[in-house]
């Protein structure tokens, strides 16, 4: 053995050889050293044979395999934001040193398709979960596969798809590994190459998963289980087309629901009926209805609480509707996909959401006969991918990290509750992995703004104000949530409240960001959007289990006050007292509860900070 020292990582074992150039038929054997160098700040491994006589290099081989991906690569959010690229090596040294193709800890990758020790990805259309077609990539590990959004279905660029979902998994793994979310803390790895934590866990990542629409999801069970991520494809805007009578004709815009026909298959026609369930609130249909007229469209207000949205297309269809229109009673004119819950596998009727002000229109009419149609808005009829939204990827593996962080890897069961902002951080870990070097504080950055089909609407996105701290743009606080899932409140329970959550980081990190700068690099820079993701990270394994969102302000003040000596608590108070979550606030009691009372104080040395862009806390 040799020492190292600059020309390698490890001490370099030598070892006298004959080496015989096969490719040269009639050469004789030549005494050789073999010695196997892993270059300094670089993937490569290298098995070389030198001549013992001359020190020329007779020849080399490269352990670490050069893997190519073509996808739509960091930072980009969406298609919305860039062009595709052909990514070569892009496994971290660290976080990944065998690359993103092995399991056995050995040079050489295991795996020539979609397969690694941090993420296997595949198919998953017959809703199977057990592991379905991956693309290969042959020896040299080329995933270049085409993609033409203006013509294909999802279905028709599924190996870029799964492609895209295995590069972004790997990547948010490598990125979080760098600040903390590595072995011994539970993260997300077939073997764990004697680091810690327990292996056999994996991610598994299923394209186009054939358990619903319009929709993606995460589960995390305790170190040792594999995360399971679900993407779905994402159905073009639906429209409620009235045909009658002539004062409301016209399109309204409806979410199909994610239980029952896919409207894409199956649109439907009919006459509009109220229902009746016979309860003190009988417009809601969580009770069996009393006479419905069979063969109409149920017309139904959303409940609150009373039951699941798909128990009340159940109770539709149990007196003989031939599909349900759900109005989103609260104000404004949102809507959304609604959940299958227990019974959605029971509904064969297509349902829809309108929202509320398409609502009392319909409904004040609804007497007079309103005939309509629910159909695909023909704007465009090509379905989108969730497999390509790499917000929306980073947002579901973003409660993988903050299950696991929080309580300690062996519990999953730390995050629940109304009060807790899972959704919250996994919105951050998405806006955090996605931002652009020109964004600013003030950008509006919305989630999954490619799926909801609003390309030329900045403030797009599934929640109920973009990011951004400008308050103008986003004006919520910690007292919000008090209202949140109720008849007038925008916010829902509970991506509603993590985005209250998520948006007192979203200022805190561009508190850092200006102080600190940007980089680009999440893994090797030093920037401030590294040191926001780095406060966030501790602060998930600092906070006790069921956090309120008090809990998880000062678990990040103590990461701060550990890993730098506080020097930017100022910048975290800002950020906080700005919504609501000052010194006074409180939270009620727990994560149980939405009672709480904010408060804008803050410690007094941080009064009158003023940032690079004016902002004046």
């Amino acid at each position: 053995e040799f020492a190292g020292d600059a020309l390698s990582q490890d001490r370099i074992p030598v070892a006298a050889q004959y080496y015989y150039d096969v490719s040269q038929r009639h050469s004789a054997p030549v005494l050789a050293w073999e010695a196997v160098i892993r270059p300094h700040h670089s993937s490569d491994w290298w098995q070389c044979w030198i001549d013992a006589e001359t020190g020329a290099l007779l020849n080399q081989v490269n352990w670490t395999q050069e893997a190519s991906y073509h996808v739509y690569p960091e930072p980009l959010e969406s298609p919305l934001d860039g062009n595709t690229q052909l990514i070569d090596d892009a496994a971290d040294t660290l976080a990944s040193p065998f690359g993103w193709h092995d399991t056995d800890g050995n040079p050489g990758a295991e795996f020539t398709d979609t397969r690694g020790n941090n993420v296997m990805a595949q198919e998953d259309t017959d809703d199977s979960n057990d592991g379905g077609r991956r693309p290969d990539g042959g020896v040299d590990l080329i995933f270049d596969f085409p993609l033409d959004l203006s013509a294909q279905d999802p279905t028709q660029y599924e190996n870029f798809a799964i492609t895209n979902l295995f590069y972004w998994n790997n990547y948010i793994h490598d990125v979080l590994y760098h600040v903390g979310f590595d072995e011994a803390s539970g993260n997300f790895q077939e073997n764990n190459y004697g680091n810690g934590g327990v292996g056999g866990d994996a991610v598994r990542a299923d394209t186009h998963d054939g358990s619903g629409l319009n929709n993606a999801n995460f589960s995390s069970p305790p170190d040792g289980t594999p995360g399971r991520m679900q993407m779905f494809i994402f159905t073009p805007p639906a429209v409620v087309e009235v045909t009658a009578p002539a004062n409301i004709a016209g399109n309204y815009r409806a979410v199909p629901a994610n239980f029952g026909p896919d409207i894409t298959q199956a649109g439907f026609q009919g006459t509009l009926a109220l229902v009746d369930d016979g309860s003190a609130m009988p417009t809601e249909a969580c009770d069996p209805l009393v006479g419905f007229p069979a063969g109409r469209v149920a017309v139904i207000d959303r409940t609150d609480f009373r039951c699941e949205f798909s128990e009340q297309a159940l109770n539709a269809q149990s007196a003989g509707a031939s599909g349900v229109i759900v109005i989103n009673n609260r104000p404004g004119n949102r809507a959304f996909s609604m959940d299958p819950g227990s019974v959605g596998d029971q509904i064969t009727i297509p349902s829809a959401m309108i929202g509320n002000d398409d609502g009392l229109t319909i409904r004040a009419e609804i007497n007079q006969g309103v005939d309509i149609n629910l159909r695909l808005d023909t704007h465009t009829t090509i379905r989108r991918d969730s497999d390509i939204d790499n917000g929306v990827i980073a947002h579901e593996y973003g409660h993988g990290l903050s299950i696991r962080l929080t309580g300690g890897a062996s519990t999953s069961s730390c995050l629940f509750f109304s009060q807790q902002a899972g959704e919250g951080w996994s919105d951050f870990l998405a806006l955090a992995l996605t931002a652009e070097p020109n964004d600013t504080a003030e950008t509006p950055r919305g989630i999954g703004r490619y799926l909801r089909y609003r390309d030329n609407d900045p403030l797009g996105g599934f929640r109920a104000a973009p990011y951004s701290r400008d308050l103008n743009i986003n004006s919520f606080t910690y007292g919000d949530i008090a209202d949140a899932g109720r008849s007038g409140s925008p916010l829902t329970i509970p991506h509603g409240v993590g985005t209250v959550w998520a948006t007192a980081l979203w200022d805190m990190y561009w508190n850092l960001v200006d102080r600190y700068g940007f980089e680009a690099d999440l893994i090797n820079g030093n920037g401030g959007n590294k040191l926001a993701l780095q406060l966030v990270v501790d602060g998930l394994k600092m906070q006790p289990c069921l956090p309120s969102f008090l809990d998880a302000r000062d678990a990040i003040l103590l990461a701060d006050e550990v890993n730098n000596g506080g020097a930017n608590q100022c910048e975290i108070w800002q950020a906080f007292a700005r919504r609501g979550m000052g010194i006074s606030a409180d939270d009620g009691g727990g994560v149980g509860t939405l009672a709480v009372t904010e408060a804008f104080d803050q410690p007094s040395a941080c009064s009158g900070l003023i940032y690079q862009d004016g902002f004046e806390g």
